[in-house]
């Protein structure tokens, strides 16, 4: 087995507990692996701006991976290492996909929130990452679609309607865009290359470390191209059950300190 030099840790669902707050043990677990000369890293979809708040936790000036991937970007200094934002001519033809279906959008240009007129999700959204909003008219949106860089986007809705627009419409749309589910109600939209795994793939080369000398710690579907990619995996017991079903080591839940748990199979 290969040193471990490297842990990626995702953040809700995973780093969190259920009332939102990082527990001692968890805290502990990280300052442990730090003085061993492991470098710990936040691997989310959430914006840089929301994550950001999360760097008093290491001492390391380590980048964070945000967007499941679409940018890495330093903690300390805001550097941008990689960027990478959907195709312009794919953005319109999404949002309409997705008001077909019922569903509301969010849009993230430049690290700042944006969503549709009718967004009834995104106040509850944007409370819970602690970021502002700003809801957008149609001819407003399609005005930023054709001047702005779109690194993200994400539908929510009902988890059926959710359901059916992946059945109907990502066979056509996979090699076009990355599409996947982060929570029943949440769909995230991405360029097709986007996601956490490629994104430590990225980071590896930049600091010559091998994905066997990987830990990866995630509960949801947007963590499981990171949990492919390391060389040591864990699911949360609270993990989404497709990704309990395979060959990753298990941790604890969010609620009895899984990170920390995983963390201590190796120190």
């Amino acid at each position: 087995m290969d040193k471990l030099k490297l842990i990626a840790i995702d953040i809700d669902g995973t780093l969190l507990n259920n009332e939102r707050e990082i527990s001692r043990e968890n805290r502990e677990a990280i300052k442990r692996a730090e003085k061993k000369g492991i470098y710990v890293i936040l691997a989310t979809g959430r914006m840089y701006r929301s994550a950001k708040q999360y760097e008093h936790l290491f001492t390391t000036n380590m980048p964070l991976i945000a967007y499941n991937g679409g940018l890495i970007k330093e903690f300390n200094d805001g550097k941008v290492i990689f960027q990478q934002d959907m195709p312009k001519e794919m953005v319109k033809p999404m949002y309409n996909f997705i008001n077909q279906y019922g569903l509301s959008t969010n849009f993230y240009i430049d690290d700042k929130l944006y969503g549709d007129e009718k967004n009834e999700y995104i106040n509850g959204y944007a409370q819970y990452i602690d970021v502002p909003y700003t809801k957008l008219k149609d001819e407003e949106i399609f005005r930023y679609i054709e001047k702005m860089n779109i690194i993200k986007m994400v539908a929510f809705g009902a988890e059926e309607q959710l359901d059916l627009f992946l059945e109907k419409e990502k066979k056509g749309l996979e090699d076009k865009i990355h599409l996947v589910k982060s929570l029943p109600f949440m769909l995230e939209i991405a360029n097709k290359d986007v996601n956490k795994g490629t994104a430590l793939a990225n980071l590896g080369k930049i600091l010559d470390i091998k994905s066997s000398e990987m830990m990866g710690i995630g509960d949801n579907m947007n963590d499981e191209e990171m949990l492919d990619y390391v060389g040591n995996p864990f699911v949360m017991a609270n993990g989404n059950k497709l990704l309990l079903k395979k060959n990753y080591l298990k941790t604890k839940s969010n609620d009895q300190d899984g990170v920390a748990y995983a963390i201590s199979q190796f120190l």
